[in-house]
């Protein structure tokens, strides 16, 4: 249900956890805008313009006193900043690190500096990000990352016998995924449960999977998180150097071992709990072993963790409430 007035919230996605904290805490109504095939992107000209048309119809309805926006693609903002234009009113852009460091959106980043100067305030994520923006001119907030709200999970760091670790994935190109294939396949002691639609994978790369390795294909909802509940440990990798991997924000959330890359981002924010990897075999193997040998301290140092970003998301999300200048 949606009330009148007050914020809305909207996301371009079918499903947006990190847009639903930030609409609960802002008392928003949230708005998941989505048509459409995005792995399609012949489709993408009918799908955005879909999109902003129904943007502007649920804005229309709810004539909200001010709008939340997270994006990427640029055009979410773009919609709402057009909308917010006419009724004068003020918004939020929360700017995934997707929007900013992508290959993909390079071309839109004029496009992104406009709308950073005509929201009212940008949230980000990284230090680097918040420079950018601040360079422009646009006045930023940086809020990192914060674990999800707290969610009930069962300790499974002692009631299995074989090891499970679960790699989060997209199939996108930063992610190096054989090295992962090469590593499990000397480990058929562990099992290695990879998601993400593998639509989007080549049989080629599906046929080198060794027994103990499960594509779980695209996972939503409760079966996303249980699949993660059941695991010991989570990896996530990129070759980005600039990607905080929100696969590793929600493993977090829920008290799991981390086995990342050593990319600086991820360095910098995830100082315990986590275990760093350098993309070669060798080193994939060396951290999963060492996740599995150190998980129960590594378990412990992530919860104590998770409970640190969350205390200081709150902190800084407060100044929110004054820069959009609307009642709390």
């Amino acid at each position: 249900m949606h009330n009148h007035g007050g914020i809305a919230a909207i996301a371009w996605s079918s499903s947006q956890r990190h847009v639903g904290d930030y609409a609960k805490r802002l008392n928003a109504s949230a708005y998941y805008i989505h048509y459409l095939l995005p792995q399609k992107p012949i489709l993408a000209p009918i799908r955005y313009t879909l999109q902003c048309l129904k943007t502007w119809l649920v804005l229309l309805r709810q004539h909200p006193s001010a709008v939340y926006v997270f994006i990427s693609p640029v055009f979410a903002a773009l919609s709402v900043f057009i909308y917010c234009w006419f009724a004068r009113i003020p918004f939020i852009m929360d700017v995934g690190g997707h929007a900013i460091i992508s290959r993909k959106w390079e071309w839109s980043m004029p496009i992104l500096r406009f709308l950073a100067n005509k929201a009212r305030v940008n949230i980000v994520d990284q230090e680097n990000f918040r420079h950018l923006f601040e360079s422009w001119g646009a006045k930023t907030l940086l809020l990192e990352r914060p674990p999800l709200g707290h969610m009930d999970h069962r300790d499974t760091m002692r009631d299995k016998e074989n090891f499970e670790i679960t790699l989060i994935s997209s199939f996108e190109y930063d992610e190096p995924i054989e090295l992962v294939l090469g590593a499990a396949e000397q480990m058929p002691e562990i099992s290695f449960f990879i998601l993400g639609d593998t639509r989007l994978v080549t049989r080629n790369l599906l046929a080198k999977a060794p027994r103990n390795v499960t594509f779980t294909g695209y996972l939503m909802g409760d079966d996303y998180w249980d699949r993660l509940d059941s695991s010991q440990a989570v990896m996530v990798l990129t070759t980005a150097s600039n990607s905080l991997l929100s696969g590793a924000v929600e493993g977090m959330a829920l008290g799991k071992p981390l086995v990342l890359s050593n990319q600086p981002t991820l360095t910098a924010y995830f100082v315990k709990g986590a275990v760093f990897v350098e993309h070669s075999v060798e080193s994939v193997i060396d951290g999963v072993l060492t996740a599995r040998k150190r998980r129960f301290d590594l378990a412990r140092q992530i919860v104590e963790l998770a409970t640190e970003k969350r205390e200081r998301w709150n902190r800084e999300f407060e100044k929110i409430w004054t820069l959009i200048e609307v009642e709390h």
